[in-house]
This record gives C-alpha cells, structure tokens and sequence, in this order.
C-alpha cells in the first residue's frame, strides 16, 4: 500500500506482519459523535443560561469584596459554571476556528483594562474600591479562565479535560493562594491575620496567616483530583459516545 501525498503515514501491522501505511483516522469529537438528540444544543443552552446568570449577577447583586450571603456566591459559581459547560461542549473543537480566539482580546483590552486602568489612575482616593474589585475579580479573572479553557477546546482539547482546566482555576484562586502571595510578593509586612471572604464565608472570620498557607495547601489534593477525574469517559456515556481519544 502506498502513502498518500501530502498526507503523514501511519504506520501499522497487517496479519503476519506486513506494515501498512496510510492516512491516519481521526475520531470524530464526542459530542458530534453523541447519540442523543439534544447533544449538540448543550453547548447554547448552556451560554444563554450562563449569560442570564451572568447578567443577573451584575445587575442585581452587590458590586464588592465581601459576600453578603452565601446564595450571592452560588449565583456566580452557577454562571459560570454554564459558561464553562458551554465552551466544553462546543461542537465544532478546530484550530481553524482560532479567530474566535480575537473576541476575548476585544473584551479585555475595550472594556475591562481600561477600566480597571482608570480605578488606579483617576481613583486616587479609592471611593470606588469595590467597583475595582468587581472588575478585577469578577470580569478579568474569570475571563482569563475562560480563554484558557475556550483556547484548549478550540484547539481540539476533550469537554473534560477543558472543565478541569475552568474547574482547577477558580479553585486554585479561591484556595487563598493568591492572598498568600500578595503579602509576598508585595513590600508590605505580613499581617498576623487574613480577612478574605472567600476563606472567612467557610472559617467563619479572618484566620492567621500560618493557618491560610495551610488553607491554600489543603486545596492541593482537591486540584490534584479534579485533574485526574475520568471526566470524558463520563461525559461519554452521558451522551451516549466514546470519548475523543487523548488522555483522561
């Protein structure tokens, strides 16, 4: 058998031996591949769901640091969680679709940077701290989770490992290790004790440092975990398809 112009070999072993080279076959992605119906819908579904509790979140919840009431942070773990589920399912996972990739660019550099730009330039006087903080926290993060997440899909990245890389972001974020580090990485003395809400709304107040990096290393096993879950062999038979090769 000949190889095909233009095309890499393959190699594999007929009966006896005898290689054969060819053009290599590609599996089709899970969810084009899925025998339900409503398979290739999951993933606008998912976006209108998400942009409603994204827009229900900014338009009806408080802009600030601190976490009123624990169902205002469910709210905003659910919106995002849509949105994560509707990059995930995106059907149509391709490096040529990588202009999509220019839209987070737009967002960023359009609105959230010069906003955030003018909170530290024309703010001098920080009346609007909690406005930086929403912007920063709850925009310019999460997009950058998103992008990362959108860009492995895209590139043909599997639903599940694309969850794990959305998931183990706003874990990482929320397990403290960014409070830890700003006290390091910035010329500040290290304060006896943290006061961030999104360690204080599961210890019940501010903890001591010591016992914060022992917050943020408990979160290591979670991360380690979520990472090794067989998420497409699970997203598989939910949709009633192999999953698209690659590693779990």
């Amino acid at each position: 058998m000949t190889v095909e112009r233009g095309n890499p070999p393959s190699l594999g072993l007929l009966k006896g031996g005898a290689p054969v080279t060819g053009r290599p076959r590609h599996r089709r992605d899970v969810v084009l591949s899925s025998e339900r119906a409503w398979a290739p819908h999951l993933w606008w579904i998912a976006l209108a769901a998400g942009a409603a509790g994204a827009a229900f979140v900014w338009l009806a919840t408080p802009h600030g640091r601190e976490i009123d009431a624990v169902w205002e942070l469910g709210v905003k773990l659910l919106a995002f969680a849509c949105l994560c589920a509707a990059i995930a399912f995106f059907p149509w996972s391709s490096p040529r679709l990588h202009w999509l990739m220019y839209a987070p660019f737009v967002f960023f550099t359009g609105y959230v940077i010069p906003r955030i730009s003018y909170f530290y330039y024309m703010d001098a006087a920080r009346a609007q701290g909690d406005s930086f903080y929403t912007h920063l926290y709850l925009l310019l993060y999460p997009g950058l989770v998103l992008t990362v997440a959108a860009a492995h899909r895209l590139g043909g990245g599997t639903p599940g490992n694309c969850l794990k890389v959305a998931v183990n972001g706003i874990v990482i974020v929320f397990s403290g290790f960014l409070d830890v580090m700003w006290q390091l990485v910035n010329p500040i003395p290290i304060p006896e004790t943290i006061d961030a809400p999104h360690i204080t709304i599961f210890t019940g107040g501010p903890i001591s440092f010591g016992a914060t990096i022992l917050f943020t290393l408990a979160h290591l096993p979670v991360v380690i975990g979520i990472g090794l879950l067989p998420l497409d062999r699970w997203i598989g038979r939910l949709l009633g398809a192999a999953p698209a090769g690659g590693p779990q």
